[in-house]
């Protein structure tokens, strides 16, 4: 797998639509199913199967087994309230991936605000979630791209285009930027700096 940058426990990937954040995200649970640990999945859409088999490709069917999916289209608060029962009882729970958690237009709801916040709160210490959302256009114009708030997350790593008709993707952690490749649908990095 590539080596992409280490993050905390809770992690909030923002990303310009179509940058690839579930992408991203798929890279990042991958570690935890080869080491045998098991990945929530909650989205208002499933991964797209095509980019499943490639970023999971080296690993054995048995590793899939444990990759536990569901997608709730705009009921995702919904989603998250009836996974709660399943976090509380999976020990082996390494990622929990809240996927397009506040949609793409308008304000995030309230109960998956509520609900993302419940997750938080009650996953044990060995569990990482990482949660993605759609950047939007800033009509203030201090920046090109805003983020939706109610995610109480405070690591963000910001995923934007190069350029639309390339593979790059600039990512914005707090400690570096990196420009990425997407290579073989999945991400490497290409270069960082500070």
């Amino acid at each position: 797998m590539t080596g992409l940058p280490e993050h905390g426990r809770f992690l909030h990937i923002a990303a310009e639509p179509g940058a690839g954040s579930t992408t991203l995200a798929l890279q990042l649970v991958h570690s935890g199913l080869k080491t045998n640990g098991r990945v929530l999945w909650v989205g208002r859409d499933m991964p797209h199967p095509d980019r499943l088999s490639i970023v999971f490709a080296d690993l054995p069917v048995t590793a899939l087994s444990r990759f536990h999916a569901g997608s709730f289209g705009e009921h995702i608060g919904r989603g998250l309230e009836e996974s709660i029962e399943l976090i509380l009882g999976l020990d082996s729970l390494t990622h929990i991936v809240i996927d397009d958690w506040a949609g793409r237009s308008g304000r995030a709801d309230s109960q998956v605000k509520q609900m993302l916040s419940r997750v938080l709160d009650i996953c044990n210490e060995q569990t990482i979630v990482i949660v993605t959302s759609a950047l939007y256009a800033d009509a203030s114009g201090e920046d090109e791209w805003a983020m939706r708030s109610g995610c109480d997350i405070e690591e963000v790593w910001r995923l934007t285009r190069q350029d639309i008709t390339d593979d790059k993707r600039n990512l914005i952690t707090p400690e570096q930027r990196y420009t990425l490749q997407l290579r073989d649908g999945m991400f490497e990095i290409q270069s960082h700096s500070l």
